[in-house]
């Protein structure tokens, strides 16, 4: 299903019973909304789960003429949402999709009920680190580029956040590894140069103060997250904060240990429901 907004065709999926809570699935880099294909049907009986293709992955088109920096892409993105489901809705956002999740919810706190960040930087203080952090995401793209789609499989899978994931069963190793390379190097590369994380203005005062309901989460293996999401916990001024450690998993919980965290997420959402009510 295509949704038109100023800038973008959205690619999305929408399913789950009608009337029930929405629930808005962000994917990461290199993915796409396939990424929740076993994610997704077992949140499916308890809300209404719309799931959607960033620009640069799966299939949404951008305008070529379109700079989507952060403002521009969170308003394109907050109206495609909004055209599938007029009520407010709750966010998860893994890695990239939880930085987009965030930016979202800075800027229209009225259409997100509550917030659950996987894996998801706030940004980078550090000015001097972002722009290093900027041009190694240039960097990456160009190589992208200029290497291919195998090379850059090859590339990300080495990472150490994902080390632990050459022990899912294979059906899962295979489908993450056929999102990476149904990805194009265009694509990619425009997404790093747009929203990466060296482009992200740092929003973790913004989020110490967000008041809504909260959930941070990480992998016990994926330790910068771990260490991050335990100082944001300790500032944040939500009267619902919930911070979690997955056991054993690492960068990606929710495609390591679906039915866990899939548990986890229900469980917070049906909270801040009742927070809400």
């Amino acid at each position: 299903m295509s949704v038109v907004t100023e800038h973008c065709r959205w690619n999305t999926s929408v399913s789950g019973a009608n009337g029930a809570p929405p629930l808005v699935l962000l994917h990461g880099f290199a993915q796409s909304l396939n990424s929740f294909a076993e994610f997704a049907p077992l949140l499916d009986r308890k809300f209404r789960v719309i799931r959607i293709d960033l620009p640069g992955h799966g299939q949404t088109q951008w305008s070529p003429s379109a700079v989507l920096d952060w403002p521009c892409l969170c308003a394109n993105l907050l109206a495609a949402i909004e055209q599938l489901e007029p009520r407010s809705a709750h966010w998860f956002g893994y890695s990239q999709g939880g930085r987009v999740a965030l930016m979202c919810a800075l800027l229209a706190e009225r259409r997100v009920k509550s917030l659950a960040l996987l894996g998801a930087s706030p940004g980078i203080a550090d000015e001097q680190a972002r722009a290093l952090r900027r041009e190694s995401d240039q960097l990456l793209g160009q190589n992208i580029v200029g290497r291919g789609m195998s090379w850059f499989a090859e590339y990300w899978e080495a990472l150490p956040i994902f080390a632990n994931q050459k022990f899912l069963a294979q059906g899962t190793r295979q489908l993450i590894r056929s999102e990476r390379m149904s990805c194009t190097p265009a694509g990619l590369k425009f997404a790093l140069d747009n929203y990466g994380t060296g482009t992200m203005p740092d929003r973790s005062h913004e989020l110490a103060r967000w008041a809504k309901p909260l959930m941070l989460a990480a992998g016990e293996l994926d330790g910068t997250f771990v260490e991050s999401n335990g100082l944001l916990a300790k500032a944040s001024a939500s009267r619902h904060l919930e911070h979690h450690v997955s056991s054993g998993a690492g960068h990606a919980a929710h495609l390591e240990q679906p039915r866990q965290f899939a548990k986890l997420l229900t469980s917070f959402i049906h909270a801040a429901e009742g927070f809400s009510s």
